[in-house]
Formats: structure tokens, C-alpha cells, sequence
């Protein structure tokens, strides 16, 4: 473990990132509303750039919901990646995440869409989100083959990259399946009272202390904000109850002291029931979603990988 990651978490440590994850259902909400309210994108700023950096930002409307596509040309590319930021469904994306979607472009020559997509703290449930989201990869395979679009998620948004397909195979697979999808930490949001779900509950207590970033209390209050009253398909509250028949090349990133790594087996034995192909990567003594930092060695080569799988 790099010195630079030892000093970053211990400072994450003692500012106690965690204990927002303590909020109640209301308190998460109205974090949110604020997290929300910040101008975390600008358009026009962003069309500069890209005409200071010579490429395309291209902007299109998916049901309502604005979607990105950086381009290196004005016309499609044969190929391009699919871009689901994290936030726990109910907080926008940040710098990284654009700076990521702009490293990506540039560097595998793959258009990417960045679908800023549905957020469960604006007053809809997840089932929407999936709709949309669904809704913006059926139209990318009108512009690509479905074998050359890559998924890539973090978080929430990795459970998305996994989820769209998932859905896909709940409507009767109406769609082909993308050529490859790569999934940063993702999890799911069980119902812990159930006695199936009660070993990985206790795995995610029993990593909760190596955890510098996320508590799992949190994901008993987010079950509560993304289902609200509405009877949902479990697979869109837990993504390992779903059917994996059919997927594509699977990669999931977790770190080694996140308590999302409680699902790594879980997603382990999903993928093996419905013989999908698949590889787990876990960074030892990482946190959460530790390839979207760059600035610590063991994110930057994770990143770099990531890129290079995205690049075949």
C-alpha cells in the first residue's frame, strides 16, 4: 500500500466521511436537495474545452434526461463506452467523473455517453431510472453493434452497468447484449430481514471498520429511498437476485476494505448459476471505488487498466 493512500485514508478517517452514512431517510434527502442544487456541470464551460481540446461534445435528450457523447469525430466511432457515474442514486456526478468520461475518449478512440441519469432524491423510484437508462442503451445499439459497446459503472452506478441487462433479461431480452461490461464496487440494497440475506449483512458489519468511506446502515435507509411504497423487481433493489443468463466478459473492482466487498461473493455465485463469464479484481487495502482516484499509485494503475480493457 503507497504512502500517498495510507496518509489519504487516514485524512478520510479523521474527517468522519462516515458518519453521513449514519442519516436517517429525511436527513439523506435533504443532503442531497443540497448536493443537487450545486452547479456541478456547465455546459457551456465544457463545449470550450472540448473545442480547446479538439473534440465533439454532443448533447441529446433520453425521456426528458440530458446525455452526453464525447467524440473525437463529428460522426460516430465504431465503437463506444457507456457511462454510469455513482452517487448512491440520489447525488449527481462530480469532476472526476467527466474528467474519467474525457480520459476515456481520448485514450481508446471509443465515443462515450454519459447519461446524467434519473436520481431517486428528485421524487421517482429506481424503476424509472432503470427505464431511462435502459431507454439510452437501446439507443446506442441503433448507432454501434451491440459487441463493440462497452458498460462501464462505480457504485450505484456500477449496479446500473450490471442492472440494464439484468432488465433486459426480465423483458425477454428484447436487446443484444453489450461486448463487455466493468463494474466498480458494486452492490446491492437486500432486504436484511430475510434469513437469505442475513450472512451478507453481517460480512458488510464485519468490513464496516475497514471501511474509511461508506457505513451499512446506509443501505438500509437507501432500500427505503429508492423502492418508497411501490412493489419493485428485486432485481433493481439487489442485482445478485437477478438473471445473469447471457452476459457478456464481467469484470468487478472492489477494495479490499470496503464493505461492498461483502457482495463480491454473492455476485460470484450469480454469475457461476447462470455460467457468465467473469473476473474479480480486488484492490487490497483499497476503499470504495478507489480506480476513479488517480492521484494515489494503486488508483492509477487501476484506472489504466480499466482503460485498456475499455480500449479492445
Amino acid at each position: 500500500m503507497s504512502l500517498t493512500y495510507k496518509i489519504a485514508s487516514e485524512i478520510v478517517r479523521l474527517l468522519g466521511v462516515k458518519k453521513m452514512f449514519l442519516k436517517n431517510k429525511d436527513q439523506m434527502l435533504e443532503y442531497a436537495k443540497r448536493e443537487n442544487a450545486k452547479a456541478v456541470f456547465d455546459l457551456d464551460k465544457a463545449r470550450k474545452r472540448a473545442e480547446r481540446k479538439n473534440y465533439y461534445l454532443l448533447v441529446k435528450d433520453v425521456m426528458g434526461y440530458r446525455l452526453l457523447s464525447y467524440q473525437k469525430n463529428k460522426s460516430p466511432a465504431e465503437g463506444a463506452v457507456l457511462y454510469f457515474f455513482g452517487g448512491g442514486m440520489i447525488t449527481p456526478p462530480d469532476k472526476l467523473d467527466f474528467s474519467l468520461a474525457e480520459r476515456i475518449m481520448e485514450q481508446t478512440g471509443k465515443d462515450l455517453w454519459f447519461l446524467f441519469y434519473p436520481l431517486c432524491s428528485e421524487d421517482v423510484m429506481i424503476d424509472k431510472t432503470y427505464e431511462v437508462c435502459f431507454e439510452t442503451y437501446r439507443l446506442m445499439t441503433q448507432t454501434y453493434k451491440a459487441e463493440n459497446i462497452s458498460v462501464l459503472g462505480f457504485s450505484s452506478g456500477a449496479c446500473l452497468a450490471l442492472g440494464i441487462f439484468l432488465h433486459n433479461n426480465a423483458l425477454g431480452r428484447p436487446l443484444p447484449m453489450a461486448g463487455k461490461i466493468i463494474s466498480v464496487s458494486p452492490g446491492g440494497l437486500p432486504d436484511v430481514s430475510l434469513e437469505e440475506n442475513k450472512e451478507v449483512w453481517e460480512k458488510m458489519n464485519a468490513l464496516n471498520q475497514k471501511d474509511i468511506m461508506i457505513d451499512p446502515t446506509y443501505f438500509k435507509t437507501a432500500r427505503e429511498i429508492v423502492k418508497g411504497d411501490e412493489d419493485l423487481a428485486e432485481y433493481m433493489l439487489d442485482g445478485t437476485k437477478g438473471d445473469f443468463s447471457d452476459f457478456p466478459k464481467t469484470y468487478f473492482y472492489y477494495g479490499g476494505n470496503e464493505c461492498l466487498y461483502a457482495f463480491a461473493d454473492e455476485f460470484k455465485k450469480s454469475m457461476e448459476k447462470y455460467k457468465a463469464p467473469y473476473k474479480i479484481i480486488v484492490g487490497e487495502g483499497m476503499c470504495h471505488c478507489y480506480p476513479l482516484l488517480r492521484f494515489f499509485i494503486e488508483g492509477r494503475q487501476a484506472q489504466d487498466e480499466i482503460i485498456d480493457l475499455l480500449k479492445s
